[in-house]
């Protein structure tokens, strides 16, 4: 038997999911701490596992905890075979994950500095990952300004979670819905439209980075808003929202402008992207004439 065994990357680590939260619609919260995490435990936000139910199947989910110290937090979406067998555990039982993979945020490149955080719908996830991680550090950063958009108010996924935000005193929340209907929503601070409509309402005083985490639809009408307000390309920073299968750059399926998205990505910059013509949806929207 070998003493020396070399652990080998594509083999899952053993984890026990602790606890589930229902959010919105079809989403849930799950806590999953392992033992011996590994790799897993330098996690950076941004960048995502890859979840194994065990006789199922995988499936690359982005991480949403800005800490990952023997535990993680999964915000998972019920959409297809692997997520829906997810769905039928229960606290105590067991799955598989391998990672981290992917480019996160530059959180180096960040500290200092303003940031403005925008995140559209799902998208929220990997900010969430982002924004604990700035106020686990918050001495490290500067001004913080956070938007989140969604199609209906019902839709507000990490609602608690939000109420706190909203009340801390070192940021600033923009949260906006283009229906706003329901019995708590004097607990939140709506605002009725879209992210773009919260772009252009917010003041940036001083220089600014940006992370962006949304529906591909999203991105060229951010773009175009953050660009009016005098930020550069350098300083603006998204999440392709690319089906990520192996998380190794081998089955090919996020293979994008002569990069694969697991490996180089999925965060850019969008300075990067000028020279990727396939990644239509990071292009700032053209007028009609």
């Amino acid at each position: 038997m070998l003493k020396n065994r070399i652990a080998s990357p594509y083999l899952p680590k053993r984890g026990i999911i602790r606890s589930i939260i229902p959010l919105a619609q079809e989403n849930h919260l799950f806590e999953i701490s392992f033992e011996e995490p590994g790799e897993l435990s330098e996690c950076m936000p941004g960048q995502f596992i890859q979840l194994w139910v065990p006789g199922v199947g995988e499936a690359p989910i982005s991480v949403c905890s800005g800490e990952v110290d023997g535990k993680l937090e999964l915000c998972v979406h019920r959409i297809g075979r692997v997520t829906s067998a997810l769905f039928n555990l229960e606290e105590g039982d067991w799955v598989g994950a391998r990672g981290p993979y992917g480019t996160g945020f530059p959180v180096q490149h960040f500290e200092g500095k303003n940031l403005l955080l925008i995140a559209g719908g799902l998208g929220v996830a990997p900010i969430r990952s982002l924004w604990q991680y700035i106020l686990h550090n918050r001495e490290s950063f500067g001004k913080l300004i956070l938007v989140y958009g969604m199609r209906h108010s019902s839709l507000l996924l990490f609602r608690q979670e939000f109420k706190w935000l909203l009340r801390r005193g070192d940021m600033e929340v923009w949260i906006a819905a283009e229906e706003v209907v329901g019995p708590d929503l004097p607990a939140v601070s709506w605002q009725l439209g879209r992210v773009t409509d919260m772009i252009q309402q917010i003041e940036l005083e001083g220089e600014y980075e940006v992370a962006v985490c949304g529906p591909p639809v999203m991105y060229g009408y951010v773009i175009e808003e953050l660009l009016k307000k005098g930020l550069a390309r350098e300083q603006i920073w998204l999440s392709l929202e690319r089906h990520m299968k192996c998380g190794v750059g081998k089955c090919g399926h996020c293979f994008v402008g002569g990069k694969f998205t697991c490996r180089s990505g999925p965060v850019y910059n969008l300075g990067e992207l000028d020279f990727m013509p396939e990644a239509n949806e990071c292009r700032e929207r053209k007028p009609v004439s």
